[in-house]
């Protein structure tokens, strides 16, 4: 498998993008806020919906349409409006806007698919966008990955995309995609929209098998702010243009890889961030234990805090493990700053080593990992500092 570099959801054979400024916000300010995915075959879907009960009109939508698990042509996908708390008023919007992108298709309404992020509670334009259906249509173009990327981006401060290359006996297949999210983000899933294509040849059931086995260490292991949305979706789509059936294990690691790298993007990217942690929690008494552990460690704003003040402050990650609620003793947790040891069964080893704690916090990525010394479960989790810029980002978000 092979990174491709400055790839994106273009990389396999058939699929095609593009993007344009349709002021779905209403403020006016130009920016490229549409975008279109097509194929130029009929392709699988998969896809993994938030959990969030108030969950928003594309995402009804979509689960109903995947549900059937037909064949879809394309997705169109706006930003600055998130379709959501707009009653049946919102639901009939997708309809209408997937209608009129299928008629310009010419291809079945139901092979439509469509997904929005951006302020939740306002109803979409729907004369703004369907009046942008044919220029969308008329510039699609393989070479567009990057001009779909942009477009779907709300707070986010760069694209996001990665793709790779599976070189088989037969032949090879490409799986790439492309994601956006920078605030609101938090597990099951991550508030945020990922889009995944692959010319692999894979059945639904199959592709949905490899999209759910992917979640649990990419899209569900990250946080920025413990805030989950009501759009959160990534969808998986095969053409099967390479001709290439894969091996099973071998595309689930290719499909975890690309979500991996995505959901790191979208942690790196985090609104104000200017620290990326991996978090560990190691020999928990169980799974359940573990994930609960680094999830509360990641999400407290006192650690996030102390991550962006570059302090070695372990008696903050120290409280935070032992008010989660999960097996542990003071007396046998072991703290790492990387790979320096800095605390062992619950106290400081020496405070001389707090210089070489304080240099390991100076840098952008950071790792910090707790033995709990209780079983053999461990979890990792992904996230960011909080600083005074995610508070202004977030004041300032509906202007």
């Amino acid at each position: 498998m092979e990174h491709i570099k400055g790839a994106g959801v273009c990389a396999p054979l058939g699929f095609s993008a593009s993007s344009a400024v349709a002021d779905v916000k209403g403020n006016g300010k130009g920016k490229r806020d549409m975008a279109l995915l097509y194929s130029e075959v009929p392709f699988n879907a998969a896809a993994v919906f938030t959990s969030n009960k108030f969950c928003a009109a594309p995402v009804i939508h979509g689960r109903e349409l995947i549900g059937k698990k037909g064949k879809f042509s394309a997705i169109v996908v706006n930003s600055g409006n998130a379709n959501a708390c707009t009653g049946e008023k919102g639901l009939a919007a997708c309809g209408e806007i997937t209608k009129a992108f299928a008629a310009e298709l010419d291809v079945d309404e139901k092979a439509v698919l469509i997904s929005s992020t951006g302020v939740i509670g306002v109803q979409l334009p729907v004369g703004k966008m369907t009046a942008k259906a044919g220029e969308l249509i008329d510039e699609l173009d393989s070479g567009n990955s990057h001009e779909f990327a942009e477009a779907i981006m709300t707070t986010d401060a760069v694209k996001k995309e990665y793709a790779v290359l599976v070189e088989t006996q037969n032949g090879a297949y490409v799986v790439a995609g492309a994601a956006k999210g920078a605030g609101m983000i938090a597990p099951s899933m991550a508030t945020m929209l990922a889009f995944i294509t692959t010319d692999a040849a894979v059945k639904t059931d199959a592709l949905q098998e490899a999209l759910s086995h992917a979640m649990t260490d990419s899209f569900n292991s990250v946080t920025v702010d413990g805030d989950m949305s009501t759009n959160d979706t990534v969808f998986l789509f095969a053409n099967g243009m390479s001709g290439i059936i894969p091996n099973r294990e071998e595309f689930f690691e290719a499909v975890k890889t690309v979500c991996v790298e995505l959901a790191k993007m979208i942690v790196r990217d985090g609104e104000g961030a200017t620290k990326f942690c991996t978090f560990k929690v190691v020999n928990a008494a169980t799974d359940e234990d573990a994930k609960k552990c680094a999830f509360a460690v990641a999400n407290s704003p006192l650690v996030k805090t102390m991550l962006h003040g570059e302090d070695p402050n372990w008696g903050r990650i120290f409280a935070t493990v032992g008010a989660c609620g999960i097996q542990c003793r003071q007396d046998n947790v072991d703290l790492y700053f990387e790979n320096l040891k800095y605390a062992e069964n619950g106290i400081i080893i020496d405070y001389a080593l707090e210089p070489q704690a304080a240099a390991i916090m100076k840098k952008k990525d950071i790792e910090i990992t707790v033995d709990l010394k209780e079983g053999s479960a461990s979890k990792t989790v992904y996230t960011c500092d909080f600083t005074k810029e995610y508070i202004s980002i977030n004041a300032d978000y509906r202007s």
